[in-house]
C-alpha cells in the first residue's frame, strides 16, 4: 500500500520541492541596542532561514508604565526596533503574541494593535499572563527578512 500511495503522488518527485528548499542556513543573533539587551542566556532577536524570531518585549522601561496605551506602543516601538535591526519591518510580521497583566486591557491593546497592522494584520494570540517586572504587556512577533 505505502508503494503505491508513493508512486500515486510522482514517487520521489514529492521531495523534490522540499529538497530544492533545503538552502544551508545560518542562525544569526541580532540585538538592536547591545548596551541595553542583557547577556545569554538571552537574544533579543534570532534570525534563521529568513525568518525574524523576536523575543518578548516588556513595558517596564515605558513612558507611563501604568498607562496601557503607553505600554503597548512602548513594546511595539522596541518590537519594530528589532526588526529593523534584523533587516525586517511590522509590514512583515506574520505572527504576534500579546501577553497582558490584565486581560481587561485587551480592548485598549486591540485598538493599537488595529493601528499597528491597519493593513494586513498578522496571525495573533492573545492571552493574560503574569509578567515579570511588573510590565503591563509583553509582545513578541515572528516575520520574515
Amino acid at each position: 500500500m505505502t508503494r503505491r500511495w508513493f508512486a500515486a503522488f510522482g514517487g520521489s518527485a514529492l521531495f523534490a520541492p522540499m529538497a530544492r528548499a533545503a538552502v544551508k542556513a545560518t542562525k544569526k543573533i541580532f540585538a538592536a541596542n547591545p548596551n541595553a539587551t542583557p547577556k545569554p542566556p538571552y537574544s533579543p532577536a534570532v534570525g534563521y532561514g529568513g525568518v525574524i524570531y523576536v523575543s518578548g518585549k516588556a513595558s517596564y522601561a515605558a513612558p507611563d508604565p501604568k498607562d496601557i496605551k503607553s505600554c503597548v506602543n512602548y513594546a511595539f516601538d522596541q518590537v519594530e526596533a528589532e526588526l529593523k535591526n534584523a533587516g525586517s519591518s511590522m509590514e512583515k510580521v506574520l505572527k504576534v503574541q500579546v501577553f497582558l497583566r490584565d486581560i481587561g486591557d485587551y480592548a485598549a491593546m486591540n485598538a493599537i494593535f488595529a493601528e499597528r497592522f491597519a493593513k494586513e494584520p498578522p496571525a495573533r494570540t492573545t492571552v493574560a499572563a503574569i509578567i515579570p517586572r511588573e510590565s503591563l504587556v509583553e509582545i513578541d512577533v515572528v516575520a520574515f527578512v
